[in-house]
């Protein structure tokens, strides 16, 4: 089993079981049935994890709220975060987007589907946070910060990839991506592109 550690929160028991048994082989897998027992877990100082799979639609705190918490805590604002859900309509994925989720995975999802998102998330976290390419510290004195995925194109961008890796490895479309490109260049002052070598370490 890998040491890499996997959250899921999902109020729904035999969507939780399941996810379980797709994941538990691979990776060190929690499950929790709600938000707030999740949350507690985390404050507790138990080890954190380094992908969280969210429902939206749940009993009491719902998906929205238990993410509103996480981004708003320093030592977990980091941790990417995959929306799971039935939900399907426009709106619930864009607010998700916006919220600076990774991902947007709709239920029921086949077991390959998650083992490949989950795989690749994992180690796009593991990339982001261990390579320090990017001088992550000279983005604190921005007038404008950048957003999270934002932050996450940077990292890319500083790797120069192209648009078109950047919309594949991030599970993206192209309009997305070349917003946030765009919206990276603006915030960090860059004319073009190759101007992020400003910004490396």
């Amino acid at each position: 089993m890998s040491n890499k550690r996997v959250m899921i929160i999902d109020d729904d028991a035999e969507v939780l079981r399941l996810m379980k048994g797709q994941l538990g082989a691979l990776y060190d897998v929690k499950g929790f049935l709600s938000g707030a027992d999740a949350l507690a877990s985390l404050a507790e100082g138990s080890s954190a994890p380094q992908l969280i799979l969210l429902d939206i639609a749940m009993h009491g705190m719902d998906g929205y709220e238990v993410l509103s918490r996480l981004k708003a805590d320093e030592k977990f604002k980091r941790i990417p975060v995959v929306f799971l859900t039935g939900m399907t309509d426009e709106f619930s994925e864009c607010k998700g987007l916006e919220m600076d989720v990774v991902d947007y995975l709709k239920k029921p999802v086949a077991g390959k589907v998650l083992l490949a998102r989950v795989q690749h998330y994992l180690d796009l976290y593991s990339t982001t946070t261990e390579m320090g390419k990017l001088d992550e510290s000279r983005l604190t004195s921005l007038v404008e910060p950048l957003t999270e995925r934002e932050l996450e194109v940077a990292r890319l961008m500083a790797e120069f990839r192209s648009d078109r890796e950047i919309c594949d490895i991030l599970y993206i479309s192209m309009p997305y991506t070349k917003k946030l490109v765009a919206a990276v260049k603006e915030k960090l002052g860059l004319e073009k592109r190759g101007d992020i070598r400003r910004y490396l370490v």
